[in-house]
């Protein structure tokens, strides 16, 4: 025996299985997603600069508090390892001071630290460990201070890297802390 199926029928059941919860949120989502942001920089230091940094990471659309700390920290740690290379270079500037080139050298010790330290905040937060994660991401600001230290009058040789550094930490505990009690 031979069946007719609608043809109309078939589309329909095809959009449907399509239309899922996840496309629904996307397709509706702007607001929840704007909401999700506002929320998640809510204890930043600078707003505006911490839901900046998120939009400019593709994978933060339909992110949760989670994943929206993960990028954080990733951009943090990036960061971190990216100043570590530029340091690199400086140390092998045959026209810096040998005082600034010994400060600079030290610099790369504390943010090669400080990419570890934001490597294994990373690890905390995929295990939950919320109070490790801000511990390891002022471990790593500490290593920025100690860089800046090490460079005392002669910090403008990074060009104001080092204060993006800090900032880029400073909405990865931000967003961390909001996560963390939205946990509780």
């Amino acid at each position: 025996m031979k069946h007719n199926i609608n043809p109309f029928f078939l589309i329909f059941i095809t959009l449907c299985i399509s239309y899922s919860p996840q496309h629904a949120a996307v397709a509706h989502g702007g607001k929840n997603h704007s909401d999700t942001l506002e929320k998640a920089c809510q204890h930043a230091g600078d707003k505006d600069s911490c839901i900046s940094m998120l939009q400019s990471d593709p994978n933060a659309k339909g992110s949760d508090l989670k994943g929206l700390t993960l990028i954080a920290l990733r951009l943090a740690s990036s960061n971190a390892s990216d100043l570590s290379e530029h340091i690199k270079v400086l140390v092998n500037d045959p026209s810096l001071d040998p005082g600034v080139q010994d400060g600079v050298s030290e610099c790369l010790e504390h943010y090669l630290d400080a990419a570890e330290q934001l490597d294994d905040s990373i690890a905390a937060l995929l295990a939950d460990a919320y109070n490790d994660v801000e511990a390891w991401v002022n471990v790593a600001i500490t290593d920025a201070d100690s860089c800046d230290s090490a460079l005392e009058g002669h910090e403008s040789v990074l060009g104001g890297k080092s204060a993006a550094f800090r900032g880029l930490c400073d909405n990865a505990l931000a967003i961390n802390k909001v996560l963390a009690n939205d946990e509780k």
